[in-house]
């Protein structure tokens, strides 16, 4: 047999290949065996890493409704405002606790917060969550010689003339209403940051249950119908207050028991009103009605004005002392701060304006009426009206727990004839801001608001007719803002409030500061941008 041969008879021979191919067999499945046991081993860590991200998640979560509570409720000035809160709980600008806000009150235990902080009521075991906040401050920033425009616009889209910018007020001056939140969430090691921007339209000060910040304050009371009251109410449960189902809860308005944030029962802006006597305050002519008559019409008319004590705010009175222009800056509102709130109000987006025109007015009687707003038959649905005249539509005007911003806008009439808005019909009811400018708006019928009702601009009044029966929770506002109303240059009275209802405590004007916070909260504060870090 050649060489040849014999070498390839070796190459075919197959006698004991068996066991290496049963050794590599072995290496093989034993490396997948590893490859499993290492999976399986490594599985609960992935589930445990993937439970904890989402617990730390949910905190952060938790940190931005802290902050969300915290800020939408600030006053727009002083301590506990934005502005304030940027600079840290010692109050000093440039120092480590800038921007972190310590000093702030857990709504859920009424403690002081510290960061980080566990969730109300739970160890800190189960997670932490640490909240900071800033202004929108930071701009344009060069790179490579161009300018980027990065920064705090691309996250809060605030608008200057048509372009993107930050808050000219700087990092310890918040002048636009919006600030950058950021929440990081902790348990066992894990972390999730949250960034939002949040932005608001603040109240402006209220200071009275009937509020005339204008340059007029005339006020006609035809009888004692009515009541004007700055002492706080509340909206509480009083019958079936553990049902589940909270359509068979009975609710109702009560005096709080706490009134720390009592309002005068009639406010006005300091100073002397401009009219044929120059010598005449806001005040005076705001308390003018309330002292003519008999004896007993001035004794009725001047107990149905109440709220707090102007010699002694610390109580509660009625009659003159508490008809007042409050003396703390802070708490005065004029016509300059109640038009930049309007114009926010105006360009806010949540805003339905809807115009009211002398040019398509009805004529009832003689009053021109621009808007009938005609209630609804449906008595579960009172806060759907329709609207005859200049427009010709049903809305809705909200309900508490979904307020309503609603705008009407009139045409300056001199002769101060025009009705704005008109209210006619069944009950009408409704939630949230209500605003009708440069018109009467006139009530004929039940009326029942919750939050706060705004009649403003020139030539305009709120007049409570004789079958009127009013009662708002909140705050009413009755704004005139020019002196010579009706076109007279030597000031005959046009009444900017115009009490005469025949029935009995048929206008009901009540401060209400659940209301108004109902209102900041729910209507001019919101999330606009929201990003993961």
């Amino acid at each position: 047999m050649s060489y040849r041969n014999r070498w390839i008879d070796s190459l075919s021979n197959q006698n004991g290949i068996a066991l290496p191919l049963a050794l590599i067999a072995l290496i093989g499945l034993t490396m997948l065996a590893m490859a499993f046991l290492s999976m399986a081993a490594v599985e609960p860590q992935i589930s445990t890493n993937l439970n904890d991200s989402t617990r730390a998640r949910y905190l952060a979560d938790s940190g931005i409704e802290s902050a969300f509570d915290l800020l939408a409720l600030a006053p727009s000035a002083g301590s506990g405002s934005w502005s304030a809160r940027l600079a840290g709980p010692d109050g000093n600008q440039d120092t480590p606790d800038d921007q972190q806000p310590t000093n702030a009150v857990n709504v859920n235990t009424a403690a002081v917060l510290t960061l980080p902080m566990p969730l109300p009521g739970q160890p800190a075991g189960n997670g932490t969550f640490s909240v900071t906040i800033r202004n929108d401050d930071i701009g344009p920033q060069v790179v490579n010689g161009q300018v980027v425009y990065a920064g705090d616009r691309t996250l809060t889209g605030f608008q200057t003339g048509g372009v993107a910018a930050e808050d000219p007020g700087g990092k310890f001056n918040d002048t636009n209403g919006i600030v950058i939140v950021t929440s990081t969430g902790t348990f066992n090691g894990a972390t999730r940051t949250i960034q939002v921007a949040m932005s608001r339209v603040p109240l402006p000060p209220l200071p009275g249950a009937y509020t005339m910040p204008g340059t007029q304050a005339d006020l006609w009371f035809n009888n004692a119908n009515f009541i004007i009251d700055g002492n706080d109410w509340q909206y509480d449960c009083t019958a079936n207050c553990n049902d589940p189902n909270p359509n068979n809860r009975t609710y109702a308005y009560a005096q709080n028991a706490n009134q720390s944030k009592r309002k005068f029962g009639i406010a006005v802006q300091p100073g002397v009103q401009q009219n044929s006597n120059p010598q005449v305050s806001y005040e005076q002519r705001a308390e003018y009605k309330l002292t003519t008559g008999t004896a007993a019409e001035i004794a009725a008319k001047q107990s149905h004005v109440i709220g707090t004590d102007q010699n002694n705010p610390a109580v509660s009175t009625t009659g003159l002392n508490t008809v007042a222009a409050p003396t703390d800056l802070d708490q005065v509102l004029n016509p300059a701060k109640m038009q930049a709130f309007l114009d926010q109000l105006a360009a806010f987006s949540d805003t339905q304006v809807y115009q009211s025109r002398l040019s398509c007015a009805q004529n009832i009687g003689s009053t021109p009426v621009g808007i009938r707003m005609i209630g609804n038959s449906d008595t579960n649905n009172p806060n759907l009206v329709t609207l005859q005249g200049c427009v010709n539509q049903q809305i809705d005007l909200g309900t508490k727990d979904k307020p309503a911003l609603v705008y009407f806008r009139g045409d300056l009439d001199p002769t101060s004839a025009f009705a704005g808005v008109r209210t006619e019909g069944p009950k009408i009811k409704g939630a949230g801001i209500l605003i009708v400018e440069d018109g009467d708006f006139r009530f004929t019928n039940q009326f029942d608001w919750d939050g706060i009702v705004i009649v403003t601009g020139k030539y305009t009044s709120s007049v409570f007719e004789s079958g009127a029966e009013v009662n708002v929770f909140g705050a009413t506002v009755a704004n005139e803002t020019i002196w010579n109303e009706g076109g007279d240059q030597n000031q005959t009275v046009f009444w900017d409030g115009y009490f005469n209802s025949s029935i009995a405590s048929g206008i009901e004007l009540r401060h209400s500061q659940q209301n108004l916070d109902l209102v900041q909260r729910k209507l001019l504060f919101r999330i606009s941008t929201w990003r993961e870090l």
